[in-house]
């Protein structure tokens, strides 16, 4: 069964809750490193003018992040589930690059008439694209709408991220298959289906972080707004937090991402 048929809280109406989005974002102000800054060094060298597509946008925080590095005569394409988040990405983005829009899902790439073979410099994803139900025909639609040289670009939790809370909670709610799949394996499937879909050179590039929390409150607050969070454990886990709280003055999480990107 694809993974994104399992029954878990990755379901169409979490995915596009801006509210959850805006919640986890605001966590990884307190990151010991930078997010925003690591992935401008990952972007990588484009033609002028080139398109681009980022696959799952949202709200626009990378598309806000790369285009004032994009020649003014580019276009950057958005596609996202959420007309909402789409609607905000439209009040906020000023760059001379054009914005162009779409309202749907990935899965449908092929279905949109304004897309075509041979289309695009780079197409992106920002955890997002383990949300696909079917990774090797995304993979192939992807490959298709690259120019030769194009390069496929995949942001992702890595290995090892969340650990610290994932030890607490298996003991009092069961993680779905799903959340250590993207955690595991998701980066290990798009390297080899890329390979298998015909793209010649692969760029990896990790980023170790950690985002700590001061008090249980603030942490369960994060926790609510994840899709990790099911409802009836919240004091067993704060007792938990708390005393490593009290024992280490905060809790930390692991935060690690892998960026790769194949390039046609």
């Amino acid at each position: 069964m694809p993974y994104g048929d399992m029954q878990t809280k990755s379901k169409r109406e979490d995915i596009a809750s801006t509210q959850m989005l805006k919640t986890r974002l605001a966590a990884n102000k307190r990151a010991s490193r930078d997010f925003d800054e690591w992935c401008l060094r990952q972007f990588p060298e484009l033609p002028m003018p080139s398109r681009i597509m980022d696959l799952g946008c949202g709200t626009g925080k990378q598309i806000l992040l790369f285009s004032p590095l994009i020649s003014p005569r580019s276009q950057i394409w958005g596609l996202d589930l959420s007309g909402e988040s789409l609607q905000r990405l439209t009040k906020k983005y000023s760059a001379k690059a054009e914005l162009k829009l779409l309202e749907g899902s990935f899965d449908q790439l092929e279905s949109f008439p304004d897309l075509h073979d041979e289309q695009f410099d780079l197409i992106y994803g920002s955890y997002a694209l383990y949300y696909t139900h079917d990774l090797p025909r995304l993979v192939t639609h992807i490959y298709r709408f690259l120019k030769p040289g194009g390069i496929f670009w995949v942001i992702a939790p890595y290995t090892g991220t969340n650990d610290e809370f994932l030890r607490i909670i298996r003991k009092y709610h069961e993680v779905e298959a799903f959340m250590d799949y993207v955690f595991d394996q998701f980066h290990v499937e798009v390297i080899e289906m890329g390979e298998k879909v015909g793209f010649k050179h692969l760029k990896p590039s990790l980023l170790r972080n950690r985002i700590s929390f001061p008090d249980s409150s603030s942490f369960m607050d994060y926790l609510s707004h994840s899709l990790f969070y099911r409802p009836g454990f919240d004091q067993a886990i704060k007792k938990e937090v708390d005393a490593i709280v009290d024992a280490k003055g905060e809790f930390s999480l692991s935060k690690h991402i892998i960026s790769l990107q194949l390039r046609k």
